[in-house]
């Protein structure tokens, strides 16, 4: 059996999470969802002073990144994983950016790089 990745089932979850956590980052703590299948990142502004804890709300919102834009274990052919993994790394950094803590940014960075 295959799993059937839609453009726009990927840019719904990617909209839906960035558009939640920005809207939680306004509030300063809450919870983060996207789509129907209940994605949720909670978190605190005290996840945001240390790096220990910065790097494990990154790990938080990559998870859920990755879980909006379909890359949560099903199987994807190559074109639908490498779209699926574009659209976690666009989501990411979208994220991120509203977000707009220098810590978690600069670990987004520094991540993000790519080699060579």
């Amino acid at each position: 059996m295959t799993r059937r990745f839609t453009r726009s089932g990927a840019v719904f979850g990617a909209v839906a999470l960035t558009t939640f956590m920005l809207g939680a980052v306004t509030a300063n703590a809450g919870t983060l969802s996207a789509n129907a299948d209940g994605i949720a990142v909670k978190y605190s502004q005290d996840e945001l002073n240390s790096p220990a804890d910065a790097e494990r709300l990154y790990r938080k919102l990559r998870m859920a990144a990755r879980k909006a834009c379909g890359l949560d274990g099903g199987f994807l052919n190559l074109p639908e994983r490498t779209h699926a993994q574009a659209c976690a790394d666009e989501t990411l950094a979208s994220v991120v950016q509203k977000i707009n803590r220098p810590l978690l940014t600069a670990l987004h960075d520094s991540k993000s790089k790519s080699v060579g």
